[in-house]
Formats: structure tokens, sequence, C-alpha cells
């Protein structure tokens, strides 16, 4: 039985969480703002940011920074590239 690399555990987990947010998006867009399955599933658990930092190179500056935004869905995604990773090949 071969080894799995740890990029590959990376990677997939990545995928894992973007398809999760993207689920949790499109999910999003049909369900109503106020309603309760929409604040439990869709909106941040842990908002995180960071940035946004400078770089100034006289000609030009360029502005580095990002935001994660951890939902239910997201974490579903982790655990199923998790799963994934685990048991595939």
């Amino acid at each position: 039985m071969r080894s799995k690399s740890i990029g590959s555990l990376i990677v997939t987990l990545f995928v894992g969480v973007l398809i999760g947010s993207a689920l949790g998006q499109l999910l999003g867009l049909f369900l109503p703002q106020d309603h309760i399955v929409a604040k439990a599933l869709i909106s941040p658990l842990v908002p995180y940011k960071a940035g946004p930092w400078d770089l100034n190179l006289v000609i030009m500056v360029i502005t580095f920074g990002f935001t994660l935004n951890i939902n239910f869905f997201s974490i579903l995604g982790i655990v199923g590239a998790w799963y994934y990773h685990k048991y595939s090949y």
C-alpha cells in the first residue's frame, strides 16, 4: 500500500473547503435572509480577517489580505475531503 503525501492531503482539504463553501453560498441564495436555517448553517461560525498589508514599491502599492469565513458547510466539506483522502486509491 502506497503512502499518501502531506501535500495531497492539504490540496484535498483545500478543495473540500472550497466545495463546502460554494454549496453553502448556493443554499444561501435560495433561503430568505432572516431564516433560522440561514443563520445557523450559512452565516460564518468563525470569521477570521488578516490584513490589509501594503507593499510600497515606489512605482506602485500592492495590498495583501484575506478573509476566512468558516461555516457549517465548510466543515462538512473538510470532513468529506478527509474521508475521500483516507479511503480513496
